[in-house]
């Protein structure tokens, strides 16, 4: 009896609330929050891994330049969805050289990079 009243609850509250899918992280982050997190030339790869967790995949440059990326989706049935990819460049010696946070709503995007 407990076992159905907890599966009957736990089905009522997901109709309610927002199903995230990919790094939960990610869908809340800010372009702020992301500059607060990674700072060009110090932030490495180990502290976006301790930040962000493991990423949804890597790619690889012919000289060596490393990118991570990171993606989220959530949907409720009271309103829209919300994607966001958060794309992070690393140097040779393992340091972010850049970042980008893409939001579904382009006001939200943004883009540091460093000097050549």
């Amino acid at each position: 009896m407990k076992v159905l009243l907890c599966l009957a609850l736990s089905t009522l509250l997901c109709g309610c609330g927002t199903f995230v899918v990919g790094n939960a992280i990610v869908i809340n982050e800010t372009p702020t929050s992301v500059a607060q997190r990674i700072v060009i030339g110090q932030t490495n790869k180990s502290d976006v891994q301790r930040l962000y967790g493991t990423p949804t995949s890597k790619t690889y440059d012919s000289v060596g330049i490393e990118a991570w990326f990171y993606g989220s989706t959530a949907s409720g049935s009271d309103g829209p969805t919300s994607r966001k990819t958060l794309q992070i460049q690393f140097g040779k010696d393992g340091i972010a050289t850049y970042y980008l946070l893409t939001d579904a709503d382009p006001q939200q995007s943004r883009q540091v990079t460093t000097a050549p």
